[in-house]
């Protein structure tokens, strides 16, 4: 997964973070620690600073964790092969798509 600040103010801090997901800094920790939540900016957790786009992503963890009380090891491989599938649904149907002009031509 890679994450692309456009603009410094698309920068959440950990205390942002964490409220805008509903999971306290214990747990933010134990994401970075899994890498399912990667800061941006800072070296402590205090400064750590994160994409708006993580906010979707930690939500879904937390969710994952809550549903099926995986640990959290556990969680980073469910989202990266969530990630995958995303992936492989997106390239199917843009083949599909590309498919559908030729099937025209016959």
């Amino acid at each position: 997964m890679q994450i692309i600040v456009t603009q410094k103010d698309d920068l959440l801090t950990s205390k942002e973070l964490c409220l805008s997901s509903d999971i306290s800094e214990a747990i933010l920790y134990e994401l970075v620690e899994h890498n399912i939540a990667v800061p941006i900016e800072g070296d402590h957790v205090t400064q750590w600073q994160f994409t708006v786009s993580a906010v979707t992503l930690v939500k879904k963890a937390a969710r994952i964790q809550h549903d099926f009380s995986l640990d959290w090891s556990a969680i980073a491989l469910v989202l990266q092969l969530l990630d995958e599938r995303d992936e492989l649904i997106f390239e199917n149907e843009m083949l599909k798509r590309h498919l559908s002009r030729f099937k025209h031509l016959e």
